[in-house]
């Protein structure tokens, strides 16, 4: 460890220099020239004074080398080595790392290295050089090729390329190089190139003049901006090593430019010893050299040399005593170094120094590194930016995406004072997007969810459904409701009851034994027995089934079970939800739900506690075995103890050959042919009560306050099922009363004088008689010889134990409950909702409904942000319905999960309790399970039930109404709504981000963005459909099946639609995942909504009446038309220009987001239309509002602000002398926050003319009036007294008139009869909330600018 090393440098490149040469053992001392701080930080490292040796003396560096005995003189610029420092230090014999003079042509003179590469055979673009810029120009017009790059022949710090997008602007840069010498001498040479295609790396190579070694391929990003907008850097990021270039070609570098390039320096006797670095491009003909450069490249070498082993001091003197062929360069495998520069505000074009630096790192790690570019520290050791690009952070990481994300996070933790610092946060993205491109499309099948799979079951149901049809039934599967006509019934006053129910983990049983039947008739008993219990006759009834692939054969089995009780109950199969959730259920895993519709006249509620009297009879009616009770922690303890379920049954059934899983499989026992003729009459039965959750606890139901009954078992025999239970699993008496039905389904309250139970009710038992509480102490329900009778069961199979069973069904606390949100909801005596037919409806059709959220759940449950997927549900289930054009009555849901957690359930059922409050319906129960053996402890599934009701005349769609020339008005969604999210976990697996990343196409992460909810259309058409002839002949809810498969089920056969997706906003996030799941146009449009949550269909001639109620509150659009569908074989919709628009977002995804101030002297309502659209990814204005200005102290868009957490700010313009001097203040504090956009929202001032020729094309207003009527102030009044038809609002470019600016967008409003000046401002109000953020959105997205001429155009 003796050897002593001179780096020439002070930039980021020599800082990583230094840092590697500091960890080889052989190195005692490094001096740096100038050097800078972030190099004096490093071990072994110190800055010699630029006063005390002139970087610029040649002799003097050889003369200080010698004296001090410098093994090694490193030189990191090219400036140094075009000027012959590598000559002075070789000819005074010290080895320099670097070429002498003529080598360094190779950089330095872009024409002797164009001649050089075309003298020696190695492959580059085709080009001339010109001293004379007619003559350039001349050439540049009738190139045979694009001849469109314009590069100074000489060093101009890495700036003097232009890559120009047309002939015009590629004369400009040689009148700007050549003509103004923009870049001095370095200019005075032209070179004008062919534009080469494709993308372009770095391959830097160790030489010693004979042999030459390559370094890992980089990428470098020279542009300033995301996405390679704005104009060219130095670089201002890298990555390596570099996946874009295949060995193949990499093997062609090395061979036909690297080797021949050192071979063609030696045959021109030029020695060369240091870094050869090819600029390359990799076109479809292969690499081609763009430009050599002579030395390390900046910021390749910062991301380079953290991935070489070999000792970089070892190589390097290698290169210099011509022995690097002895030496064999070794590289970190399965490690990626990405690099963010972090450049100062007006770089490139100028540099901002003297800016606070905070959040750099304490130290460097073998993970994290910041190398300094351009950073001083002042007295007081305050890091301060010094120079154009200031540092650059870097991240290491095994994988290539997680290391990008990491150097972008490391970036975003430092920050500047002032006007802030500018970074990309797309380095190494185009490594990703190519590696998408080549990589094999994602499609919603092959994220396990095949919408082949769900129609073809809906095909294979229909008979099954046909086969349960019955009075009062409208239409078929297929539909977004099933529907149902009251007025075919025969009730006066009808009453609806509902009841939602599950079968727990009797599935898992069934499944596993293949009687898929039985579980499904078991779904639908326990909810049409739960309709007794209010004295109803079961009507309509909808499933839900939820698994992790779908057995087509398998799930019709299912719905067959629940066919065959519909028809035994006489109540319709009107439709049902299957759900494929590869991420949530495990191959071959199932849960169901179940929800059924009961009529009941409103005489005959039950319960009818007011009629008990001492002495009514409690009657059980016998079950059929367990029913579906308990069997999560049966089947667990039954698993511990090894029974093996096929054997044959040890209780009735075994003699058969039934199996013991038969026997515990045994269906429920459906009570409706029993008991509703009976209910109907009302004669007798005063109360019912369904035993599902334990015996003991359903008489408890059946018993108001002030009644005891004494269950007596003396008579009543126990099924020897129970007997076998308890005896197996060593179970209490006590136990069996709690969580079982113990042999009785059904309870009943009958007068102590009826005969009913005896001459009826086969199988009814006396339990017990009702009396009046002596005392209000003790329990209500006493019990009597049934642990004698089940002991006497049990004892064949071991005799009774003391274990106890958990309890299954949960139920949330009574303080979680919702005050009903509708008037035609009650409560009967039990406390149970049911819901009353809205009077004014005279042949009213009810209309049901059920989804789930699908995998959306997953990202909750990963990210514990519950609360909003209730939301989800109930939009998924009423947007269906109201596509029926149904009035949403009421909502139900289905909760089940692996671990019960009272929190967590809150959580999600807050969510469905405002989504019920935004779809105005009354939430009428949950059905709550723990089902361990069904779900892991932290995941839970949700269904939702929701019931409608409609005017029969006003039930949609009218089908036979549509016809080609109608309108489409799509109403926008909020995002991906709830379906397809299996397809979204495949491509965050794909392209490696976590939901806590920040999403690539807005501010929040993506957890945040994915789990927006679904949008509820209900309040946004209510008022529409409310009107008898609102002219709208169908409504669309786009849901799974995206585009192309819900528009249809909408349209006859003869028809088709053609939208337009110019037309409607597509959101980013449907961008992002077409790019970074490769995901074909045609997949998106069949799986998501891609921007439209709901179609309105309508004629032609209402369509202005509709849009006039819909477009500014709702951000209606007209989307289309229908059209005749001449040929049956082409597709049914057709989405035209979407190609475009994809590409366009996604572009627009790629560039960074504007910097917006806003401007506001007073309620700043504007402002709050601009903070909820910037903040709504799916409105597409990518931008965010970074500051608010106001003018007036106190105002309430200060507030808005506040709550925003918007930095805000008052400037008093009665504090400044002149208007030019407050306005002066206005420019320095926007720029201090780097402003790229200002918006004036109610701004009351009067701009001076040099702040908007400052601010020309970045500076908007929004006029209360349709300009070029009525500029100024009082417009309203003014349009009111000239009698106009219509105003409305302008959003405009401010110019240096009054209201004179060009037009970005107008919204009209009508002028109404008896409008006053109030009433018309509230109406333009809200045109100007839908108008503003739409102005925002096309100026940020780039969409319009303003030209020279000072109009609003379109970019070329």
């Amino acid at each position: 460890m003796s050897e002593r090393v001179l780096v020439i440098g002070s930039g980021g490149r020599e800082h990583a220099i230094c840092w590697k040469l500091s960890q080889s053992p052989k190195v005692s001392q490094i001096y740096a020239l100038p050097g800078s701080y972030g190099i004096e930080q490093v071990d072994k490292c110190q800055n010699l004074d630029a006063k005390a040796l002139d970087p610029k003396d040649f002799q003097a560096i050889a003369k200080w080398s010698k004296e001090n005995e410098i093994s090694l003189v490193v030189v990191g610029p090219e400036d140094p080595l075009a000027l012959g420092l590598g000559d002075v230090l070789q000819m005074e014999g010290i080895a320099c790392f670097g070429p002498g003079k003529q080598g360094a042509q190779i950089e330095a003179d872009k024409k002797w290295a164009k001649d050089f590469m075309l003298r020696h055979g190695i492959p580059t673009a085709r080009y001339e050089s010109f001293t004379d810029t007619d003559k350039a120009k001349a050439f540049i017009k009738s190139a045979p090729y694009p001849a469109l790059v314009v590069k100074a022949a000489g060093l101009a710090a890495g700036k003097g390329v232009v890559v120009a997008a047309n002939v015009e602007e590629a004369c400009q840069a040689v009148d700007e190089i050549l003509g103004q010498l923009k870049y001095g001498q370095a200019g005075a040479t032209l070179v004008v190139e062919e534009l080469l295609e494709g993308e372009e790396i770095s391959v830097l190579a160790f030489t010693d003049g004979k042999s030459v070694r390559a370094m890992l391929p980089a990428q470098d990003h020279k542009r300033l901006g995301n996405g390679d907008s704005g104009p060219n850097t130095g670089g201002m990021g890298a990555y390596c090593p570099c996946p874009l270039i295949s060995q193949p070609a990499l093997e062609l570098v090395q061979k036909a430019v690297l080797e021949r390039a050192v071979q063609g320096l030696a045959k021109e006797r030029i020695l060369y010893q240091g870094v050869l670095y090819a600029g390359l491009m990799l076109t479809r003909d292969g690499p081609r050299v763009l430009e050599f450069n002579c030395r390390f490249g900046d910021p390749e070498t910062q991301v380079i040399l953290p991935l070489l082993e070999t000792d970089l001091f070892d190589v390097m003197l290698a290169c210099c005593s011509g022995k690097l062929d002895k030496l064999t360069l070794q590289w970190r495998s399965g490690v990626s170094a990405v690099g963010v520069i972090l450049a100062s505000a007006g770089y490139p074009e100028t540099s901002t120094k003297g800016c606070v630096i905070s959040g750099l790192p304490a130290d460097n790690t073998p993970t994290q590194l910041i190398f300094h570019s351009g950073l001083a520290v002042n007295k007081d050791k305050q890091a301060l930016t010094n120079g154009g690009r200031v540092l650059i952070a870097i991240a290491l990481d095994a994988g290539l995406k997680e290391a990008a994300a990491k150097a972008t996070k490391l970036a975003a933790s430092i920050s500047f004072s002032g006007s802030g610092a500018q970074y990309r946060t797309d380095i190494a993205q185009k490594a990703f997007k190519i590696a998408t491109a080549s990589a094999p499309g994602l499609s919603y099948k092959d994220s396990g969810v095949d919408i082949d799979a769900g129609d073809a079951l809906v095909q294979r149901i229909k008979p099954l459904s046909r086969g349960t049809q019955r009075p009062g039934v409208l239409g078929g599967l297929g539909g977004f409701g099933g529907l149902f006509r009251l007025n075919d019934l025969s009730y006066k006053e009808p009453i609806i009851a509902e009841a939602t129910q599950g079968v727990g983990a009797k599935i898992k049983l069934a499944l596993e034994h293949e009687l898929y039947e039985n579980v499904g008739y078991d779904l639908f008993a326990l909810s049409a027995n739960d309709l007794l219990e209010f004295g109803a006759e079961p009507v309509a009834f909808l499933d839900y089934i939820a698994c992790g692939k779908l057995n087509v054969p398998l799930a019709a089995q299912l719905v067959k079970g629940m066919a065959d009780g519909c028809r035994d109950a006489r109540c319709a199969l009107v439709g049902g939800e299957t759900a494929e959730m590869p991420s949530l259920y495990g191959p071959g895993q199932h849960d169901m739900a179940g929800y059924c519709v009961g009529i009941v006249e409103q005489s005959r509620v039950l319960p009818r506690f007011d009629l008990y009297q001492p002495g009514d009879l409690l009657i059980g009616l016998p079950s059929s075995g367990l029913h579906c009770a308990g069997f999560n922690e049966i089947l667990t303890r039954l698993q511990e103890l090894k029974v093996n379920l096929k054997d044959l049954s040890p209780v009735d059934g075994g003699e058969d050959g039934l199996s013991l899983a038969h026997s515990l499989a045994t269906p429920t026992r459906l009570y409706v042919q029993q008991l509703l003729s009976h209910l109907q009459n009302g004669d007798e039965i005063k109360s019912v009560a369904h035993v599902t959750h334990g015996l003991l606890n359903d008489v408890q139901r059946l018993l108001p306050e002030g009644f005891e009954t004494t269950l007596d078992f003396g008579a009543v025999p126990v099924p020897k099922i129970f007997g076998w239970l308890a005896g197996r699993l060593k179970l209490s008496a006590g136990t069996l009363l709690e969580r079982h039905n113990c042999g009785i389904g059904m309870l009943l309250v009958l007068p102590h004088t009826s005969q009913l139970w005896r001459t009826s009710l086969p199988g009814a038992k006396v339990l017990g008689v009702l009396q009046r509480r002596a005392k209000t102490t003790g329990a209500a329900v006493q019990v009597r010889n049934f642990t004698e009778q089940l002991q006497r069961v049990a004892a064949p199979f071991g005799g009774l134990g003391e274990r106890e069973l958990p309890e299954e069904l949960k139920k949330l606390s009574s303080k979680d409950a919702v005050t009903a949100s509708r008037a035609d909801c009650f409560e009967n005596a039990a406390g149970r909702r049911l819901t009353r037919v809205p009077g004014n409806y005279k042949d009213p059709i009810l209309i049901l409904g059920t989804d789930g959220v699908g995998t959306k759940l997953k990202i909750a449950q990963q990210t514990n942000r519950n609360s909003s997927v209730g939301i989800d549900l109930v939009a998924m289930c009423v947007n269906d319905i109201l596509c029926n054009g149904a009035e949403p009555l009421s909502f139900s849901s289905y909760y089940a999960c692996g671990q019960w957690q009272e929190e967590l359930a809150k959580k999600v059922h807050s969510g469905v309790l405002e989504g019920s409050r935004q779809a105005n319906s009354s939430f009428i129960d949950s059905h709550c399970a723990a089902l361990p053996l069904l779900y892991e402890p932290q995941v839970y599934d949700l269904a939702g039930f929701a019931l409608g009701i409609a005017e029969r005349s006003g039930i949609l769609p009218r089908l036979s109404d549509i016809q080609p020339g109608d309108v489409l008005i799509g109403l926008p969604s909020s995002g991906v709504h709830s379906n397809g999210f299996s397809l979204v976990h495949a491509v965050l697996k794909r392209v490696g981000l976590g939901l806590n990343d920040k999403a690539p196409f807005s501010e929040k992460t993506l957890g945040e963005e994915l789990l927006v909810p679904t949008k509820i259309y209900v309040q946004a058409l209510a008022d529409l459909l409310s009107q008898p002839n609102h002219g709208i002949k169908a409504l669309a809810h786009i849901t799974g099946g995206g585009l192309s498969e819900n528009i249809p089920r909408v349209l006859r056969k003869d028809l088709a639609v053609r939208l337009d997706a110019n037309e409607f906003q597509l959101p980013p996030v449907f961008a992002w995942l077409a790019a970074a799941g490769n995901i074909s146009s045609a997949e998106l449009q069949r799986t998501y909504n891609c921007g439209l949550g709901l179609i309105l269909v309508v004629s032609a001639a209402d369509a202005d009446r509709v849009l006039k109620e819909l477009r500014y509150p709702q951000r209606a659009s007209l989307v289309g038309e229908v059209i005749a569908r001449k040929d049956p074989k082409r597709p049914q919709v057709v989405l035209q220009n979407f190609e475009a628009v994809l590409a366009k977002t996604q572009k627009m995804v790629s560039m960074r987001r504007k910097r917006v101030a806003v401007l506001i002297s007073g309620t700043g309502s504007n402002l709050q239309a601009l903070i909820d659209a910037t903040r709504d990814s799916a409105q597409g204005v990518h931008a965010d509002i970074v500051l608010v200005i106001s003018n007036k102290p106190d105002v309430l868009g200060l507030e808005r602000a506040h709550r925003a957490g918007i930095p805000s700010m008052v400037i008093a313009h009665k504090d400044f002398k002149t208007r030019e001097l407050y306005d002066d203040e206005l420019t320095r504090n926007l720029k201090a926050a780097r402003v790229d956009l200002a918006c004036l929202a109610g701004f009351m001032r009067i701009l001076s003319a040099p702040f908007v020729r400052e601010w020309c094309g970045r500076l908007i207003n929004i006029h209360p009036s349709l300009l070029p009527k009525f500029p100024g102030l009082h417009v309203q009044r003014q349009a009111l007294e000239a009698g106009e038809k219509e105003s409305g609002c302008t959003v405009h470019f401010v110019d240096e008139g009054v209201d004179t600016g060009s037009i970005i967008v107008q919204a009209a409003v009508p002028i109404l009869p008896g409008d006053d000046e109030s009433a018309l401002t509230q109406r333009i109000h809200k045109a100007e909330h839908w108008a503003f953020p739409r102005a925002l959105a096309l100026l940020a997205g780039g969409t319009v600018r303003l030209n020279a001429e000072g109009r609003t155009t379109l970019p070329s």
